[in-house]
Parts: C-alpha cells; sequence; structure tokens
C-alpha cells in the first residue's frame, strides 16, 4: 500500500474534490494516495472571515493522528500568517467533532451562539 502525502492544495485539486458552488477563497491541505484524494482540509474566506472545513473519504479516517498533525500544522501556519479567528461549525453527523475542535483549541463562540472560534493571537 502506499503512503498518504498531505500537501498544500491546489486550485485543481480544490475543484476535483469539493462541490463548492462560488470557489471562494480558500486555502487547504489535501491529503493524496496514488494520485487520488483522500481529503481536503482548510479555511474559506466568507463575508470577511475564515471558516474552517473537512471532507475526509472513509478510506483516509482511521489515520487519525495523520488528520491531527496536518490540522495542528495547518493552524499554525495560519497564525504565523496573521490569521486571528477561524470559525467552525460542530456537525451532528460527526459525533467526535467537538471533541477534535476542542482539542485543537476552538472555544465556543458566545457571540454566535452557534459557532466554534479558534484565536491565533
Amino acid at each position: 500500500m502506499s503512503k498518504i502525502v498531505v500537501r498544500p492544495a491546489t486550485r485543481e485539486d480544490i475543484e476535483a474534490f469539493s462541490d463548492i458552488a462560488a470557489k471562494v477563497t480558500i486555502r487547504a491541505f489535501v491529503a493524496v494516495r496514488d494520485g487520488e484524494i483522500l481529503g481536503l482540509g482548510g479555511i474559506a474566506r466568507h463575508r470577511g472571515r475564515w471558516f474552517g472545513f473537512v471532507d475526509l473519504e472513509p478510506e483516509l479516517r482511521p489515520h487519525k493522528m495523520l488528520i491531527m498533525r496536518a490540522a495542528k500544522r495547518f493552524l499554525a501556519a495560519a497564525r504565523r500568517d496573521g490569521i486571528q479567528y477561524i470559525y467552525a461549525e460542530v456537525s451532528p453527523e460527526e459525533p467526535r467533532a467537538l471533541a477534535w475542535l476542542t482539542s485543537l483549541g476552538f472555544e465556543f463562540d458566545q457571540r454566535s451562539m452557534h459557532y466554534y472560534r479558534w484565536s491565533g493571537n
């Protein structure tokens, strides 16, 4: 079995894997094995805010440490680039989503009463 490689996503990767109707400003990492995209995660800019997203194929899900390391590297890069806040929603279809977000430093955003917010400060 080939190795899974995590690298910055190109516009072509995003267009091939994402069904986002209007291609907004996106910064993302992609997980690839043998040319096949297994996952895409990052942030998308909408109305002046960065929103986090992760989309994984089932065969990538067992690689939890790989996913966590990639997420931490991504957030460290966001901090270095001066991104102050990233917002995320907790998906009801993902039972461990809240635990994962909080382990990455996201906290419930009292102002929105809906999103979780990561601070790069």
